[in-house]
């Protein structure tokens, strides 16, 4: 088993995109990414999985606080500046952001917006698997949202999401598959751990 292989069948896992932001201090950090799932609805958490060794974790490590930012193909755009070599503030010169510490960075119009605490954090290999409880989410307005899939991002040919005012009951039936349509050919990420390139 390599790990050229191993991560060429990641590429094909499509995942949705998200910015996670936290504060080194009085500085708002975040970075682009894909590795973001449900883990429990009684407490609600979820997991993120970062690299260890960049910024961003290390300041959510130390604050213990961080947002998940659920992203529309509106925001490839910042998707891509949170992915490159950008400082931290560059990148959040761009898109509209709630900076209102003690909460981790809030993005205004992302499709939904999870703000956590840390549980705890388990460095597994290159990466920090991070436990969040979540506190409060923001659902904002409905809209495409953007995938990534083999080194691309991507949307879904279903169209934008739903924004009901309250949980709906069990519908039952399973949704269709969404087929994808290209946004971009950037094939420079690989999609076996996040986008972002920082140190």
């Amino acid at each position: 088993m390599t790990g050229d292989l191993f991560r060429a069948g990641m590429r094909r896992l499509c995942g949705g995109v998200t910015i996670v932001t936290s504060w080194d201090g009085d500085r708002p950090v975040g970075l682009t990414a894909t590795a973001v799932c449900s883990l429990s609805a009684a407490p609600p958490r979820l997991i993120a999985c970062i690299n260890r060794e960049g910024r961003t974790c290390r300041a959510i490590g130390r604050s213990r606080v961080l947002s998940v930012n659920l992203l529309a193909t509106q925001h490839q755009g910042l998707a891509e500046r949170f992915a490159g070599r950008l400082g931290d503030e560059e990148r959040f010169a761009m898109g509209r952001w709630r900076l209102s510490a003690p909460a981790a960075p809030v993005l205004e119009d992302a499709l939904a917006a999870f703000i956590c605490q840390v549980a705890f954090m388990l460095d597994v290999g290159s990466h920090a698997l991070i436990v969040a409880d979540v506190e409060h989410v923001i659902l904002g307005p409905a809209a495409t949202p953007l995938l990534y899939l083999d080194g691309r991002f991507d949307r879904p040919s279903l169209g934008p999401v739903q924004t009901p005012p309250a949980p709906a009951p069990d519908a039952g039936s399973p949704r269709p598959a969404a087929a994808l349509s290209p946004v971009s050919p950037d094939a420079s990420a690989s999609r076996e751990e996040e986008i972002s390139h920082e140190r």
